[in-house]
């Protein structure tokens, strides 16, 4: 059984009711933990200091005790600080029952609360958010609907169905229309993922196997009543729940989990805050560490300084502007401007500094001097930005290309140049931390595991009811996720690649086969529930309904370039994935004498010019042999 390694909608809702337990209070400093974690410290009046430790991600925690962090704020940190140190806490939001949240910070002077917005999805990521524009951020992504870096409008995640509105009619309809169990229903289509689908089945007394269609009006009501035992058990100070089995933490809930109730060998302790249960679960369950070659952590340093550069260019322009609108406030109503600051000094004589609102914007001057010379000093602060800005701009550019020379070294042979290229890009892929993967023909990306452990792991996080599951028709075979696209359709042509690459990684390839069959069925069609009593171990699915064969399969692979979302990548796929104008087939590969793999591994990576690890990962299991393209 597979460990917890984040955190739910529900656990997060737990954490944020927390916070707003702590009525008024301020954020104070931001600091920076060892394993990529932050902590943000509150001033709360007549009680401890509150910490709140995030790790992006993975989860939070709301603690009085003492964390140890480091001495110095990292850059991210020391944004906080600029940005909201001082400001007290006045709102905190889940929209959409998303598995994100944004504390909000505001000044009485200001229209619009700053954002400190704590991503816990994917990656995770973390932002400061001022006036509706991104000011400060720990990663910088780009997805075709969504920009995330410095001086871009910040725009929430797509949002999904809120698990938290649920109502019984929204329950009755996706169940009705589902063709899969009641458990992945609740998963998949009401956004409530796998763990707490099974709880709420659990307290709901049902079948997690069951049909999802059958009576769906009386399964509602059951599920729609056992959610909101839930979400009323967490309350407004959950406690914690640890489950253990044999020793090893296994889960960590704000509430006491039925689905653990009744299953052989887990204990459960009860914490007195879900916070500490979450802070103990997750210390037993580090992030694995990865060793980071030279090029790549001198990659990521410039990236961290680009980011820092683009934010100082995007402070200074901004103050810049603030300058300059002030200064043509107060000319434009001149005669507004001064009148006021006559009755400013009628009423309190011996003021020295004026700030009035002239057409909604604040504008500070001295009471003593007229408004046109106020004006001109404005004007000329403004013009004083103006060789910050050079300089600024200047160092900008020269991390630009110390960035881009990095991702353009020279080496021997332009196949060299083509991996180094692979080595040193600007940007990395969801589907490159799946243990095996490859992008069809169509650009369609298609994910795999190696054994199975990662086969269950591959479909429990990437197979959605609308994407493919393919299995090779021999025992053993990995599990493949063909991911569907927003807005695109998978065609018949990337199934087909998807089956060859999938035969072509099973244990026909050792067998020295030159084809096999192998079948594809809907996402929604696949689970882990059996049949009554029915045992399915680790690696293996249940597939209910049709499975549509595609037979006698090739299997042979190539190892070659292809470009995705403008990134040349290294792949090992089927040769019609790289008979394309963006592929580029590098050499064939076929099965062959097993006894001189280690010799054809070597001489792969001596011609890609690319670690030894590399080539071992992008070729199956036994003999193989190698021929230049």
């Amino acid at each position: 059984m597979e460990a917890k390694d984040a955190f739910s909608s529900v656990d997060i809702q737990a954490v944020a009711r927390a916070i707003q337990s702590l009525g008024k209070c301020w954020l104070d400093k931001a600091y920076d933990v060892e394993g990529g974690s932050f902590l943000f410290t509150f001033r709360v009046p007549e009680r401890e200091k509150a910490r709140l430790l995030v790790e992006p991600g993975r989860f939070l925690a709301l603690t009085t005790g003492e964390v140890a962090h480091r001495p110095e704020p990292g850059s991210f940190s020391q944004n906080v600080r600029k940005w909201l140190s001082g400001l007290p806490l006045v709102g905190i939001e889940q929209p959409g029952g998303e598995r994100y949240l944004e504390l909000a910070f505001q000044r009485s002077m200001e229209e619009k609360p700053r954002l400190l917005v704590i991503e816990l999805f994917g990656d995770g990521n973390l932002l400061v958010v001022r006036e509706g524009t991104i000011v400060a951020i720990l990663t910088q992504r780009k997805w075709a609907h969504r920009t995330l870096r410095p001086g871009e409008a910040y725009m929430r995640p797509p949002s999904r169905r809120d698990p938290f509105a649920l109502t019984r009619t929204e329950i009755a309809t996706a169940l009705s229309q589902s063709k899969t169990s009641i458990v992945t229903t609740l998963a998949a289509r009401l956004s409530m993922g796998g763990p707490l689908a099974e709880e709420v089945v659990a307290r709901a007394g049902l079948d997690p196997a069951s049909p999802a269609s059958l009576e769906p009006d009386r399964t509602a009501e059951k599920v729609l009543g056992s959610w909101k035992g839930v979400l009323a058990e967490v309350g407004t100070d959950p406690k914690g729940y640890l489950y253990s089995e044999n020793g090893k933490l296994i889960d960590v809930q704000p509430f006491a989990a039925a689905r653990w109730r009744d299953r052989p060998g887990v204990a459960c302790t009860e914490v007195p805050t879900f916070s500490e249960a979450a802070r103990q679960y997750f210390a037993a369950h580090p992030k694995t560490a990865q060793v980071k070659p030279p090029e790549e952590i001198e990659r990521e340093r410039l990236e961290r300084l680009r980011t820092q550069q683009m934010e100082g260019i995007t402070l200074l322009e901004g103050m810049a502007k603030e300058l300059r609108d002030a200064a043509d406030a107060i000319l434009t109503n001149y005669s507004e401007v001064e009148a006021r600051v006559k009755t400013l000094l009628d009423q309190i004589p011996d003021s020295e500094e004026a700030e009035i609102e002239v057409k909604g914007k604040k504008v500070r001057l001295n009471a003593r001097k007229p408004p046109r010379a106020a004006a001109t000093e404005l004007y000329e602060e403004a013009k004083r930005q103006a060789p910050k800005l050079e300089g600024a701009r200047r160092a900008l550019e020269q991390t630009e290309s110390a960035l881009a020379t990095l991702g353009k070294r020279k080496v021997a042979t332009s196949r060299r140049k083509a991996a180094e290229a692979a080595v040193h890009r600007t940007r990395n892929f969801w589907f490159e931390k799946a243990p095996r993967w490859f992008i069809t023909s169509k650009g369609i990306p298609v994910v795999a595991g190696r054994d199975a452990k990662s086969n269950d792991g591959v479909v429990k996080r990437y197979l959605k009811e609308t994407d493919y599951y393919i299995h090779a028709d021999v025992h053993g075979a990995p599990s493949v996720v063909v991911k569907v696209p927003q807005g695109k359709e998978v065609t018949p042509e990337s199934l087909e690649e998807a089956g060859a690459w999938a035969v072509s990684f099973s244990k026909a390839w050792r067998a020295g086969h030159a084809s096999a069959d192998a079948f594809w069925v809907r996402g929604d069609q696949v689970s882990k529930a059996g049949g009554s009593g029915e045992y399915v171990p680790v690696g293996s699915w249940v597939i209910h309904g049709s499975k549509h064969v595609m037979r006698d399969l090739p299997i042979s692979l190539v190892i070659g370039e292809v470009t995705f979302e403008g990134e040349r990548l290294l792949v090992s796929a089927p040769p019609k994935a790289l008979a394309t104008p963006d592929g580029r087939t590098l050499y064939r590969i076929s099965p062959g004498d097993e006894r001189r793999r280690a010799a054809v591994e070597k001489e792969l990576a001596r011609g890609l010019g690319v670690p030894l690890t590399t080539v071992q990962s992008l070729l199956p299991g036994g003999g193989v042999q190698a021929e230049r393209a």
